[in-house]
């Protein structure tokens, strides 16, 4: 059934970028969004999409391009350690590297592999998986901007936390420049990610995310919090909307990644309120 609505999705969106946004919107929403006057997140995210002005800057959305940007803005430093990039599988060779690395495609999402170590693969086996990832469809949905980027998966260091698993990622939420919520992921190599939105005085804010997606313990302050949050607004300066990703280990920040379109602009983990008010600073700032 899974793969007979995710068909029907496709040839939907194929034909109407838009009658796709208004399915999806109220799928989850139970109600069509107000595209024509928009008044929450995910409401004026949409439309910035569908007038196409997100394609203005979707080579913040290339995972190795965006390196380039993460420079000129004086923020090298963050950069993790780049060991190198495959545009087909067969130009992958394991001997070159560490015994932890991270693979990642530079375009879309969930197409990452996290090896902390060597032995659970073979060559042949990451080649295949390369192959298969650069092979995938076009994006004939809500974010197009993907295929605007040169497909190639790219090898970096493993970035290490100190917190004995995948590192803890931070997603900020920047509006204006400013930012507004971060949404701290934990706990991804169990299979089942915890997600806690915190503002930026670290007061979690459980309001802003559905019920599910709660968890009850609250996690540590990053102690270099105040560097991060200038960070990522360093990277978000004159980007209307824009998600920023680092991660951390109380020192050291390390760049993720920039998303210009958030959980494809539809904020599934998030409660109307979330949306509303943030929509409402974004409207009135």
């Amino acid at each position: 059934m899974k793969s007979v609505n995710k068909l029907i999705t496709r040839i939907i969106s194929i034909y109407s970028q838009k009658l796709y946004f208004q399915i999806a919107y109220f799928h989850h929403r139970k109600r069509l969004p107000n595209l024509k006057n928009p008044q929450d997140l995910s409401e004026l995210w949409i439309k910035r999409l569908l007038e196409g002005k997100i394609n203005y800057y979707y080579y913040l959305a290339d995972k190795y391009e965006v390196r380039k940007y993460v420079k000129e803005c004086g923020c090298e430093n963050i950069l993790p350690h780049l060991y190198g990039f495959y545009t087909q599988g067969s130009q992958f060779d394991m001997t070159t590297l560490p015994e932890k690395f991270a693979l990642k495609a530079n375009w879309g999402a969930t197409m990452n592999l996290i090896c902390v170590d060597k032995s659970k693969y073979t060559q042949e086996m990451i080649r295949k998986q390369i192959d298969s990832w650069l092979s995938t469809p076009s994006y004939n949905n809500n974010e197009r901007h993907y295929d605007l980027i040169k497909r190639k998966i790219i090898c970096e260091e493993f970035i290490d936390d100190g917190t004995g698993g995948f590192p803890i990622d931070y997603k900020f939420i920047c509006l204006k420049g400013n930012i507004r919520v971060i949404l701290v992921c934990n706990g991804r190599e169990t299979g089942h990610a915890d997600y806690i939105p915190y503002d930026i005085h670290w007061n979690a804010k459980m309001d802003y995310c559905i019920s599910k997606h709660e968890k009850s313990e609250i996690l540590p302050r990053p102690k270099n919090l105040e560097s991060m949050i200038a960070t990522a607004k360093r990277l978000a300066s004159g980007i209307d909307m824009v998600r920023i990703d680092l991660y951390s280990n109380g020192s050291k920040i390390w760049f993720g990644e920039m998303t210009l379109t958030p959980d494809g602009c539809i904020f599934r983990r998030w409660t109307q309120k979330a949306i509303d008010e943030m929509g409402d600073y974004y409207r009135t700032h």
